[in-house]
């Protein structure tokens, strides 16, 4: 079809093989087979002109339409292999994005300025669940509950701590705190405490809260403590954090992915962009590396 157009618009074979790099019979035989194919003369051929017949003419608009959207598939094509086009959608926890994607993103955006990024923050459920309808390329999360057709890789680990007011008597006493001292204690609960290994030590806890603007704000007003992980620390000063100690209790945060699936070519780089900032963030934010 390319040697088509040519051939029509320079009116001869030997000028349209030398456009399309190949030899004048080739060019010609192509044109021939063309021809069979339709069932139609497209050239009336003299040994000194080649014009379209009347089916060649209305023929010419077709194939130039269907050539330049099959350029243009190609291209889109070959601009996602490379990443020079493209999107990648992500659900990662509330704590990820705040603290570890803002880098992550800013030199992506950077090396591929072209390629649109959609993120999403959940908790851990959540983040898993949109990887298993399929809404996401691929979630950053911790594991809610096993699941086969997911893949999970270990990226890195998180401690908790007890957060609580720069006045509690605890915060006076700035060292390490044990499980056993939560007893009797007014804790303050979220979704990031209920999957607590030592859940036995806080017990059933006389506040609740569904979202850490709430628990900021109480343990601002030192309504009462809490546990959280590294990552989920407010950047508060009025608060503080202590190590928790009896044992360490830890956290592991995973890229989660569905099974037996290619990742897009974008995709992939925002990958490997993750990968290159974790030593650097990991040593910011007192993160232990995992491998995976």
């Amino acid at each position: 079809m390319r040697a088509f157009v040519v051939v029509a618009r320079h009116g001869s074979f030997n000028r349209a093989a030398d456009e399309l790099s190949r030899s004048q019979p080739a060019v010609t035989l192509s044109i021939k087979q063309l021809e069979s194919y339709v069932g139609l003369k497209l050239f009336e051929r003299t040994t000194r002109k080649v014009t379209p017949t009347t089916a060649g003419e209305k023929f010419i608009p077709v194939a130039e339409r269907l050539l330049r959207e099959f350029d243009m598939a190609i291209y889109d094509v070959t601009a996602t292999a490379d990443c020079r086009s493209g999107h990648v959608s992500m659900s990662v926890l509330p704590s990820v994005a705040t603290r570890i994607l803002p880098d992550v993103i800013s030199e992506f955006t950077e090396k591929f300025p072209d390629i649109s990024i959609h993120v999403s923050d959940y908790n851990a459920q959540g983040v898993q669940r949109s990887v298993e309808r399929n809404e996401v390329d691929f979630g950053i999360g911790s594991l809610w509950h096993p699941n086969s057709k997911l893949e999970f890789r270990p990226l890195m680990e998180d401690r908790f701590a007890l957060v609580c007011h720069k006045d509690h008597p605890l915060a006076a006493e700035g060292a390490p705190v044990t499980w056993e001292q939560l007893k009797g204690l007014s804790f303050l609960s979220t979704g990031l405490t209920q999957a607590l290994k030592m859940q036995r030590y806080i017990g059933n806890p006389k506040f609740e809260f569904t979202t850490t603007n709430t628990l900021f704000a109480m343990l601002k007003a030192n309504v009462g403590v809490t546990v959280l992980p590294t990552l989920a620390m407010p950047q508060e000063d009025d608060l503080m954090s202590l190590p928790m100690v009896d044992p360490v209790e830890t956290r592991e945060i995973c890229v989660i992915l569905r099974q037996d699936w290619t990742l897009s070519p974008a995709a992939n780089a925002m990958m490997e962009v993750l990968s290159g900032h974790l030593p650097m963030l990991a040593n910011q934010l007192d993160l232990t590396l995992q491998s995976g």
